[in-house]
């Protein structure tokens, strides 16, 4: 198999339809896009080679494990030591010089660029970690990128967030009251309903309309089936759908 460089990557991202000055929010597998020279290091470059100053490029950068789980359990998470288990490249990422990291005990999202403060800010302040006012709604209204790296639609947080809003029944009626500590050590206190546990999720069932309706474009990265996705139309587009029937990104929908 020949070494995936960095020249690559940037090219079969283009392809896709990254460009300068987006907004991109990444889920990443690093293992499907090939043998990359040096690894995720060189993943993270060709990306902010692509987007460019203007861009702005945000990660997952929290704990693997069932929203309820943690909570129930007293998490704590310390942005200044707790690693992001969403992957290498995503772990690598929230070591990077200049990125930030989102005050959420569950949901935690690293950024760099010119937007990411203002998309990060008041994370804490979300009692829905993945609803209205958290990074992935801002992602939405700021006419923001998803890109699946070498992952499919089971990965994209950012369903969460349209269920979330648009009244399908995932989120539990307990509060829990887990901590996040920030950078300079202060420990917050975040309010927190989290997603029901053990309730199983379709996501993939998105992508054939969001295909047919030009929202999203599929191509290869280096090895890696990959997935670009405007955020803001998938988001009215789900939502519609879920309005319709709250169940509809729900294992137990029947078409």
């Amino acid at each position: 198999m020949d070494t995936i460089i960095r020249a690559i990557i940037v090219r079969d991202l283009q392809n896709l339809g990254l460009a300068s000055g987006d907004t991109v929010l990444v889920h990443s597998s690093l293992s499907a896009l090939g043998q990359v020279e040096s690894g995720a290091e060189t993943v993270i470059d060709a990306l902010l080679d692509v987007i460019g100053i203007n861009g702005t490029l945000l990660m997952p950068s929290f704990q693997k494990g069932g929203e309820h789980d943690l909570v129930s359990h007293g998490c704590v998470f310390d942005l200044r030591t707790s690693v992001s288990e969403m992957g290498l490249i995503t772990e690598t990422y929230r070591r990077r010089p200049g990125v930030l990291r989102s005050l959420s005990p569950t949901h935690c999202t690293a950024g760099f660029g010119p937007r990411a403060a203002d998309l990060l800010k008041d994370h804490q302040a979300c009692d829905v970690s993945v609803g209205k006012n958290s990074p992935y709604d801002k992602l939405v209204r700021a006419d923001g990128r998803i890109l699946l790296l070498g992952v499919t639609h089971s990965n994209n947080t950012t369903l969460h967030l349209v269920e979330n809003i648009n009244g399908a029944p995932t989120v539990c009626c307990a509060l829990f009251k887990p901590t996040v500590v920030d950078t300079e050590g202060r420990s917050w206190i975040v309010p927190t309903y989290p997603h029901m546990p053990g309730l199983r999720r379709q996501y993939t069932r998105v992508e054939p309309e969001l295909l047919a309706l030009g929202i999203q474009v599929n191509g290869r990265v280096g090895q890696a089936e990959s997935r670009l996705i405007k955020a803001h139309p998938m988001a009215e587009t789900i939502g519609r759908r879920i309005r319709e029937n709250p169940l509809y990104l729900c294992s137990v929908f029947t078409p």
